[in-house]
């Protein structure tokens, strides 16, 4: 090792981080060493598979997760019907219908979706109970129906 210790290198690594980096993404390329790195992971996730499993839906919910905050921070954080703010209760709604059809062409995880399409008008945040309100009234949430009367 040609460092006298860890913090040694630590410190070479952070001074020169961007150039030891594009090295490393050279590297990576090169069709030899993709292989073997390709047949080097494989071994190991038959080896460790519980482990990499876990790895794996971890990876996947972070991912979702971070989808999910970037798209209340875009439509809101907050019922637009009756103002629920518990992120637990909130979903985001088809303003004009039609959820079912739209989660049978692009799958389930419409947050993805909606990352991926630059955030489309057309979208709200509702809470569970207005969302499933308003697919029961025709379209239009029981709270509002009480406003109006």
């Amino acid at each position: 090792m040609p460092y006298k210790n860890l913090e040694e290198r630590r410190k070479k690594y952070k001074e020169n981080k961007d150039e030891i980096n594009r090295k490393r993404r050279e590297y990576s390329k090169n069709p030899k060493v993709r292989k073997r790195k390709s047949i080097s992971y494989k071994k190991w996730r038959v080896d460790n598979l519980e482990k990499a499993k876990k790895i794996t839906n971890d990876s996947v919910n972070k991912y979702r997760a971070n989808k999910k905050k970037l798209v209340f921070d875009h439509y809101g954080r907050k019922c637009v019907c009756c103002g629920e703010e518990n992120e637990g209760f909130l979903t985001i709604d088809h303003i004009k219908g039609n959820g079912t059809n739209h989660r049978k062409e692009i799958g389930n995880h419409i947050e993805i979706w909606l990352v991926k399409n630059n955030f489309p008008e057309g979208f709200q945040t509702l809470c569970f109970n207005c969302n499933w309100g308003k697919y029961n009234n025709g379209g239009i949430c029981p709270h509002k129906d009480k406003k109006n009367l």
